[in-house]
């Protein structure tokens, strides 16, 4: 594999040279780094057209990654805005001695913390309860779904994926959702789960995963697209 990096147009793209038939134009995380998988031979001109006739699809997806990672690098600080099951909730952050609390009233989030806590541990104990709050909810998303879809999952987790909404192990059953899904609106959850349920039955994602998810659920393709909208959304970012 050979690398080097271009300049188009005010974009640094960096061209990766792979055993591959089609040139792949991808944005990255956590900024939106640009990089195309370039297969060997590939004239440098013609990589840098593709790249500028995909320069609005371009823009659009960096900005998104850069106002994602904006979002994660939030002092934890009152009156800064974070997202709870999809809506925008001001942060009000307290000390006092005891254990760190966190509470939801309307669209304010309270939160007690240990005197002295640092802008890392408040991120730590808002974590905590980001994970309680997907805890409480995946059970009663699974009872929902999994005679709908007809797959069951033998377990669950919850962890944080830089590129990924959720992943499953088709052989033991048990499917992982992404933490962040606890800031997205609960149909993307919901969304989520049953796309990992269908993997139990299906691997890939070809004709017979798609009818599984249409009889399942019709609109899980606005669905997805909503939560790729979403502010701080992981993932690979490639052209439809």
């Amino acid at each position: 594999m050979q690398t080097y990096w271009i300049k188009v147009e005010d974009i640094d793209v960096k061209l990766v040279f792979k055993h591959i038939k089609h040139l792949h134009i991808g944005v990255y995380p956590p900024r939106g780094e640009v990089r195309v998988s370039v297969p060997f031979g590939f004239q440098e001109e013609y990589v840098r057209q593709a790249v500028r006739s995909r320069l609005p699809w371009i823009y659009k997806h960096s900005e998104r990654f850069q106002r994602a990672a904006s979002q994660n690098m939030q002092k934890m600080v009152s009156g800064e805005f974070h997202y709870v099951w999809g809506r925008r909730c001001q942060l009000s952050v307290t000390e006092q001695p005891g254990h760190a609390l966190v509470t939801l009233e309307d669209d304010r989030l309270d939160m007690r913390v240990p005197p002295g806590s640092t802008s890392d541990r408040v991120r730590h104990y808002l974590d905590a309860w980001y994970r309680t709050e997907l805890k409480n909810a995946i059970p009663g998303v699974l009872r929902a779904w999994e005679p709908i879809v007809g797959a069951r999952a033998s377990d669950w987790g919850i962890r944080r994926m830089k590129t990924l909404w959720g992943s499953c192990n088709a052989s033991s059953g048990r499917i992982t959702i992404n933490l962040e899904l606890a800031k997205k609106h609960p149909e993307s959850l919901d969304c989520v789960v049953v796309h990992e349920l269908v993997h139990l039955l299906e691997r890939g994602h070809g004709p017979r995963f798609k009818a599984r998810m249409d009889r399942a659920m019709p609109d899980w393709r606005a669905r997805q697209h909503r939560l790729s909208q979403s502010v701080s959304s992981p993932g690979l970012w490639t052209p439809s």
